[in-house]
């Protein structure tokens, strides 16, 4: 058996055992791993990358290796586009970290996306989300500035902002469109959502509107796949 079809086999007979470990629990050490199996350090370590690939565990450096569980991130018409009420209803932990808030002038492309006239000022939100305390997302959110004057005095930490545009604004927001594609994360971006490490991640693209109105928020989301389970549900209208 080659070494490559032997730390696939490990992979295989963890990936099983992995089915009856609780979410956070440590698994074995590549140390433990290369005893029971008889095999190399170097044999252990690539299984344990294996499971790692498959978004079964995360490793941490100097720590250790946890078994992992993804939340599963539901996009339809029938959950609010608000990353806390999502990660809510999936039955974990939301949080929310706010990066920055200012506003300066929409460029070409968050105009079209707003319906905007040349010129226009907006808002521009960025944020941070983690779920059950782990980092799980990166968003900058784009709003007309206009209709939601001091919203930068409004948001903070753990505040949400469509909860806000709801409470404040009187706004309640419905998706409007939704696109969402393989990326991998600009450094500065990275750095806050992987620690730098820049493999691919969920780019998940929105615009929004206000309830039977006009568009209020265009947002460009990176989502961790080894975090988030992200779903989609389309269902039929009735006739």
């Amino acid at each position: 058996m080659t070494s490559t079809q032997r730390y696939l086999e490990m992979a295989d007979i963890l990936e099983a055992e992995l089915a009856h470990v609780p979410v956070g629990a440590q698994v074995p050490s590549e140390h433990v791993l290369a005893d029971r199996f008889q095999v190399g350090r170097p044999a252990a370590r690539a299984a344990l990358q294996e499971l790692e690939r498959r978004l079964l565990v995360r490793r941490v450096q100097g720590v250790g290796t946890f078994r992992r569980g993804r939340v599963e991130y539901v996009i339809s018409a029938h959950v609010p586009p608000s990353f806390s009420e999502t990660v809510r209803l999936a039955g974990a932990e939301p949080g929310a970290r706010l990066v920055s808030c200012g506003a300066r002038r929409a460029v070409e492309q968050e105009r079209a996306r707003l319906g905007l006239a040349t010129g226009a000022a907006v808002w521009a939100v960025e944020r941070v989300f983690t779920v059950n305390g782990e980092v799980a997302a990166y968003a900058t959110s784009v709003l007309p500035r206009r209709p939601l004057l001091n919203l930068d005095r409004e948001l903070g930490d753990e505040v949400s902002l469509h909860r806000v545009l709801r409470r404040r604004y009187g706004l309640t927001v419905v998706r409007s469109r939704y696109r969402i594609s393989l990326d991998v994360p600009p450094p500065g971006i990275a750095g806050h959502l992987t620690g730098g490490s820049r493999g691919p991640t969920w780019l998940a693209e929105s615009v929004n509107r206000a309830a039977g109105g006009p568009c209020v928020e265009y947002a460009r989301t990176y989502l961790r796949p080894d975090v988030l389970d992200v779903t989609f549900e389309i269902e039929e209208e009735n006739p």
